[in-house]
C-alpha cells in the first residue's frame, strides 16, 4: 500500500472545497442565469413590474423578507402599488447551479427599502443586510423565475462580518 503525505492530502481538500469553486468564472448556463439573475435584481430595483411579469412562471411563489409566503400576484401588485420598493439595491451572487431544467442562484443583497413599502415600515428605509436564494425553470427554451427566499440578517450576524 502506498501513502499519500499529508500536506498532499490538505491541497487536494483545499483546492476542491466549495468555497474556492465560487471564485472559479462561470461558463455556459451557469454564467448565462447569473446574468439573468442581475437582470431580475435590476427589475426589481426600477419596479419594471411589465419585465418581472414577464420573468415570472405563473406558479411564483417567493418566501418573502417580510415573514409572508407570497404568490406571483400578490408580488406584482406588491410591485404596482409601492409596497414593495427599493431605494438601492446592491446584489452578490455566490452560486450558481444549473441541473437540467432547473438553475439556483445564492448570495447576499443589500437592500435599502423605501420608506412608503412593507419593509420600509417596518425596518426604516436604512440598509438592510439580505440572504437569498432565487430558483429558476426552463420552460419553452427561456429561464422563468420560479421560487425565491429571502431574508433579512440579524444586525449582529452582519456586523461579525
Amino acid at each position: 500500500m502506498r501513502l499519500v503525505p499529508a500536506s498532499t492530502v490538505g491541497l487536494v481538500l483545499v483546492l476542491s472545497s466549495p468555497s474556492l469553486a465560487q471564485t472559479q468564472p462561470l461558463k455556459g448556463a451557469e454564467a448565462a442565469l447569473a446574468a439573468l439573475d442581475m437582470q431580475q435584481k435590476g427589475m426589481v430595483a426600477r419596479a419594471d413590474v411589465g419585465a418581472l411579469d414577464a420573468l415570472s412562471a405563473p406558479g411564483l411563489t417567493i418566501n418573502a423578507p417580510t415573514g409572508r409566503v407570497l404568490t406571483r400576484a400578490q408580488f406584482l401588485a406588491m410591485m404596482r402599488d409601492g409596497r414593495i420598493g427599493a431605494e438601492d439595491f446592491e446584489r452578490t451572487i455566490e452560486s450558481v447551479t444549473v441541473d437540467g431544467v432547473v438553475g439556483v442562484v445564492m448570495g447576499r443583497e443589500v437592500f435599502t427599502p423605501t420608506p412608503q413599502s412593507e419593509l420600509g415600515r417596518t425596518y426604516g428605509a436604512v440598509p438592510l443586510d439580505r440572504r437569498y436564494t432565487n430558483v429558476y425553470r426552463r420552460e419553452g427554451g427561456r429561464w422563468r423565475w420560479f421560487a425565491r427566499h429571502a431574508n433579512v440578517v440579524a444586525k449582529r450576524a452582519a456586523e461579525a462580518r
